[in-house]
Parts: C-alpha cells; sequence; structure tokens
C-alpha cells in the first residue's frame, strides 16, 4: 500500500495542471493529512480499482507532461516547463526556444512552452500578459512594460521576476490574426529580441493597421506592409513575405490538396488561440501574476503604479 501510495502521488504530481507537490504537499494538504488518507486509502476493491487508475497514468506520464506544456491558462507550472525554466537560467539565456506545433499522434502542441519571456526563467514572482496588437489599451501596457518596467526590474530586482507576453488575437478586429502571424514570423526568423523590435513597431504603428485604415486593403497588401515595416528594423522582408504567403497558391487551383490551409505561422498561431480560449480569456490586455488572474493592474499604469502594485512580490 505505500508503494502504490507513492506511485499514485508522483503519478498526480505530472498529471495536474499545476504542480502535483504543492497541490498535494502544500495548501491543499499533505500526505499525512486526512484528505490525502482519503485520497489513497479504502477498501480492498477501492485499492484495485485506484491501483489501475495508477497503472493507467503511469503508462500515460510521458505523454501528459508534453501534452501540458504551455496549454494551461496563465502559463501554469508543469514539470517539464519548470525544468526548462531551469535549465534555460543556468544557461544564462533571457526566453526559450520559440516554439513551433508538433504532433504526438492527435492534436497539434507546442515543442516548447508558448510565451515570449523577458527576465530570469527561473525567477520566483511569474507575470503573464495577453495582448493584442490591434488594441489601444494593450499598446499602454506593453510600452509601459518595455520601456520602464522591464528596465527598472533589471537593474533594481534581478532574477526576481519573468513577464511572459501571450498573443491573444480578437477575431472583431480582422487584420488581428495577421498582425500576430508577422509578429509570430519576426519571432522565427530573428528569435525573441526580433519579435521584441517587432512587436513595438507594430505597437508605434498601430494607426496604421486599425479597422477604418485597412477596409479598402487586401490580405496580401497588408502582409506587404507588415513585411515593409519589418524591413526598417532589419528583419529580411521576403522571408517574412515568404513565412506569410498563402500555401500553394502557385500551383493551379484544381491541383492543390487543401483550400483553407493557411500559411507557415498559422498552426502556431492556433496554439496561442487554443491556450487562450481554454484559459477562459476574452479581453485584452489581461494579466496573470504566479498564474492567478490579476484584476487589479490597469492598462493605464504608470511605472510608480506597477511598483506600488508589486511591492508586496518584490520585497
Amino acid at each position: 500500500m505505500k508503494i502504490l501510495n507513492t506511485l499514485l502521488v508522483a503519478t498526480m504530481s505530472c498529471s495536474l495542471p499545476f504542480s502535483g507537490a504543492s497541490y498535494l504537499g502544500g495548501r491543499y494538504g499533505s500526505s499525512s493529512s486526512s484528505s490525502s488518507k482519503f485520497l489513497l486509502s479504502g477498501s480492498s476493491s477501492g485499492v484495485r480499482s485506484t491501483h489501475m487508475r495508477a497503472s493507467s497514468l503511469l503508462s500515460r506520464r510521458k505523454f501528459i507532461r508534453l501534452a501540458s506544456v504551455g496549454l494551461v491558462g496563465g502559463g501554469s507550472a508543469s514539470p517539464l516547463n519548470a525544468k526548462s525554466r531551469v535549465q534555460a537560467a543556468e544557461q544564462g539565456k533571457e526566453g526559450a526556444a520559440a516554439a513551433i506545433p508538433i504532433s504526438l499522434g492527435g492534436p497539434p502542441l507546442p515543442s516548447a512552452p508558448l510565451g515570449h519571456r523577458y527576465g530570469n526563467i527561473a525567477a520566483p514572482v511569474r507575470i503573464d500578459v495577453y495582448l493584442d496588437f490591434t488594441c489601444p489599451f494593450s499598446k499602454k501596457m506593453f510600452l509601459t512594460l518595455h520601456d520602464k518596467l522591464l528596465p527598472y526590474l533589471k537593474e533594481h530586482h534581478p532574477n526576481r521576476v519573468l513577464i511572459t507576453e501571450f498573443n491573444q488575437i480578437q477575431p472583431w478586429h480582422p487584420a488581428s490574426s495577421l498582425l500576430h502571424e508577422a509578429a509570430l514570423s519576426a519571432e522565427k526568423l530573428g528569435g525573441i529580441e526580433a519579435y521584441s523590435k517587432y512587436s513595438m513597431a507594430l505597437f508605434q504603428n498601430q494607426a496604421k493597421f486599425m479597422d477604418d485604415a485597412l477596409y479598402d486593403k487586401s490580405r496580401k497588401q497588408i502582409y506587404e506592409e507588415l513585411a515593409q515595416l519589418a524591413g526598417t528594423i532589419g528583419i529580411d522582408r521576403t522571408s517574412m513575405i515568404s513565412l506569410l504567403t498563402v500555401k500553394e497558391l502557385d500551383k493551379p487551383y484544381e491541383e492543390r490538396k487543401e483550400h483553407n490551409g493557411g500559411n507557415e505561422m498559422t498552426g502556431l498561431l492556433k496554439l496561442y488561440i487554443k491556450q487562450s480560449r481554454k484559459a477562459g480569456l476574452h479581453v485584452s490586455p489581461t494579466v496573470y501574476v504566479n498564474g492567478i488572474e490579476d484584476g487589479g493592474v490597469s492598462s493605464g499604469f504608470t511605472l510608480e503604479q506597477w511598483l506600488e502594485h508589486l511591492k508586496p512580490l518584490l520585497e
């Protein structure tokens, strides 16, 4: 029975959408608490049933660890992405490898945790920010984060905070998907530095990509303008156009295998949309602090207001 209990605790810690250790041994009780005893004990038939469930869960352990990466609202921790954060920090890297869609036999999954990271990967304080490039309120928050808060944290609280930005597509702005595809292609071409610079350029030129400014323009024309903007900050325009062009346009219509396959960035865009939907996100900007939505944050926060808001986490 003792061995079975150990197996169950280890298995559940891998299958829960947050740290199993904190769930079973933290605020929700330890293995010696009454709740854990109830969970891990019972009649002989209950033990047999639990043993069968444990065996099934153990056989799926590796799959669950991979499937949980990046698909939990607020970027909740899992054994795999926690390990990735530690490894990246040890290597002295800001950010992490950009995710790409992969298949484990089911629906596509990200090859690495989603998000664009700024700060210490293993930081004890994690702030997740969901932004849309066509949202004026997201623009306010982004500019304050990058012009003021991130430099301040780097100087005064190094290794204390990790800020991760997520793409929050808002479909009532038709160009939103196109702008996010372009930003993701910038990251694919130049990593987190290119993504950060291109995101800044998009927000600074936001008026050019609002609904009224694009009303009479085609999808192709918008992609060309987005690639042209990339060229102004050192990202290869031709390479971005190649990533954004709809697949198989070089073939006659009747010879195309798929007519709605999107471009090279569509698969990754879908993963970001899936993450937001599973987290129940609707508006932008939305902020999570250590995995929980923070309703006290305003898009109009100044640096001083951010610091006052985060003071209990920085002391």
